[in-house]
């Protein structure tokens, strides 16, 4: 294989064979080999194809983080289909609107918004497909878990790099969320630079806690995975389960938006836990809350800058380094920055 032709799956496969038993998701304290979650990977993309969905084909997916949440993903980068998660905190008119941009051959939701679609099977009748995570399912809908086990998994689609991967939804034109683009080359790269700007290894864990619609989950998660390292996978944030799980399973690494890290190290606090493990927080934050993270743990905060767009971040660095800044230019991104005329201006000085 070409080294430019390195696709999701690829990297998946890779690590069924280097990594074998080890961790590569755990969910209610349940861990998921990376050679068990390829081959769930592979009996949902049999089941994928009986139902006669084609590479370049959108499966939507409006749900809170589950481990079937990353099998998908890994069964549409197997067979070229593109993953299209919807932001489940959308109003319905606004998922409404995301779905029809979309255009999914297949809508999967879960039981925490299922209320929000329960009466879509019936009203868009060209969305053939109606799943819902888990064994059982609402009226309308049929269960994910008859998806997988379908007899032979089928060849591999001619995936190249240059294919879409995923689509992310981003800010609104029209009212509409327009979409992000993500190809396979701009996952794997963005796996490599965040591996090589923060060290990543097999040792480490990641708390995947913010939701998968979102590039820095999915970007934060499939970087470990790459890795050899396991994330921790819950449905949504809980200040106090999150302190419990990076005690118990040896998290090194959570992302950050605010109020996350300031109610992580309250409920620490009150829990009695120094987070002992945590070694890199990544994201943005208060001076107030970086500063109280230092002084109260032995973690590093990270910042930059970065966006679906760009498939998470473009510059990187340390708040320790230089606090205030945007971080210095990631190891395969280049930055030019400009005036108000467009302009370069010197190093040191506002653009």
């Amino acid at each position: 294989m070409s080294v430019h032709a390195f696709t999701v799956y690829d990297m998946i496969t890779r690590g069924a064979s280097v990594y074998g038993d080890a961790p590569a998701v755990i969910q209610d304290d349940r861990p998921l080999s990376f050679r068990e979650f390829k081959g769930r990977v592979d009996d949902l993309a049999a089941g994928l194809a009986g139902l006669d969905i084609a590479k370049g084909e959108r499966i939507c997916v409006l749900a809170q983080n589950d481990a079937a949440y990353l099998e998908l993903y890994g069964a549409c980068a197997r067979q070229g289909i593109i993953a299209y998660p919807i932001n489940w905190r959308l109003t319905g008119q606004e998922v409404e609107r995301v779905m029809e941009r979309a255009a999914p051959r297949m809508m999967v939701a879960d039981a925490s918004t299922l209320s929000v679609v329960a009466e879509w099977p019936q009203r868009f009748k060209t969305v053939p497909h109606w799943y819902q995570f888990g064994e059982s399912a609402g009226p309308g809908f049929k269960p994910f878990d008859s998806l997988y086990g379908a007899a032979g998994a089928p060849a591999t689609a001619d995936v190249s790099p240059a294919d879409p991967f995923a689509v992310i939804s981003t800010a609104a034109v029209d009212v509409i969320p327009r979409g992000a683009v993500l190809t396979h080359a701009n996952v794997v790269t963005a796996n490599l630079t965040a591996m090589a700007c923060f060290g990543l290894t097999a040792a480490d864990r990641y708390l995947l806690a913010l939701p998968l619609f979102h590039i820095t989950a999915l970007g934060t998660a499939m970087a470990h995975m790459h890795a050899g390292s396991a994330s921790v996978l819950v449905p949504r944030f809980d200040a106090e389960e999150a302190v419990r799980l990076i005690d118990r399973h040896r998290v090194t690494h959570v992302s950050d938006f605010p109020p996350v890290l300031q109610s992580l190290l309250d409920a620490a606090e009150k829990l009695g836990s120094r987070l002992a493990s945590l070694t890199h927080v990544s994201g943005l934050d208060s001076p107030q809350t970086i500063q109280r993270l230092h002084e109260k743990t032995g973690a590093q905060f990270w910042t930059g800058f970065g966006q679906a767009e760009t498939s998470g971040f473009v510059s990187l660095q340390r708040v320790s380094e230089r606090p205030g800044a945007a971080g210095k230019p990631a190891p395969l991104c280049e930055i030019r920055l400009v005036d108000d005329y467009d302009r370069e201006v010197p190093v040191g000085t506002p653009g």
